[in-house]
């Protein structure tokens, strides 16, 4: 028997959350992004392949800050409790938040969201076969030259999928690279995503 340590140096962190008694949270979300979309029915062109980009949110809106209100302590916990920030509330500033409608057929090709620290991702509408979210092993080199491999391992693995649920915030380092499968469901896919950063 060989007795040998593992050593995982840098580790990448995804944070999954679900908001307790989202489903009234979700409903004035859908409705003011719904709003959004009836008076800019063209939205923005990033990421989305086919899907609704809307402009960015008002922040004081009502639903924005209902939101922002129900994930204030997980912020807070994963800052400082997890990544070992030092944590100023005054400091931590969203700077942007979004939300993207996938219709059939939609999807998000492959990016991320630089000069932020922390992005996430909020589950309003999440039918099913509606599009997984990928994550990209940001170690550029590993994904340029590999062997073989016989059984993929969080070792190996340059991508990983995430299937959340409604109600789910995904929280991540801005860095990582994310996209959207193709929506394969006849309704539609609606998610919030919003990037933060701490101002020094």
């Amino acid at each position: 028997m060989i007795d040998y340590q593992v050593h995982k140096i840098f580790p990448v962190p995804l944070f999954q959350f679900k908001i307790k008694n989202y489903q009234e949270l979700n409903l004035e979300l859908e409705s003011y992004i719904l709003n959004l979309k009836k008076n800019d029915k063209t939205g923005q062109k990033k990421s989305n392949a086919g899907g609704w980009h809307s402009p960015f949110f008002n922040l004081d809106d009502k639903a924005p800050k209902k939101f922002l209100q129900n994930i204030r302590e997980f912020l807070e916990k994963i800052i400082v409790n997890e990544m070992g920030w030092e944590y100023y509330p005054e400091k931590v500033k969203v700077l942007v938040m979004w939300s993207i409608i996938n219709k059939k057929g939609s999807f998000n090709i492959q990016h991320n969201h630089p000069n932020s620290y922390l992005s996430g991702s909020y589950y309003v509408k999440l039918p099913k076969n509606s599009g997984k979210i990928n994550f990209f092993d940001p170690k550029e080199q590993k994904n340029i030259r590999y062997p073989h491999t016989k059984k993929y391992t969080e070792l190996s693995a340059a991508v990983t999928s995430i299937e959340p649920e409604e109600g789910n915030l995904l929280l991540f380092p801005s860095y990582l690279y994310h996209s959207v499968d193709e929506n394969k469901s006849d309704d539609e896919r609606i998610v919030i995503s919003f990037n933060i950063d701490i101002i020094n």
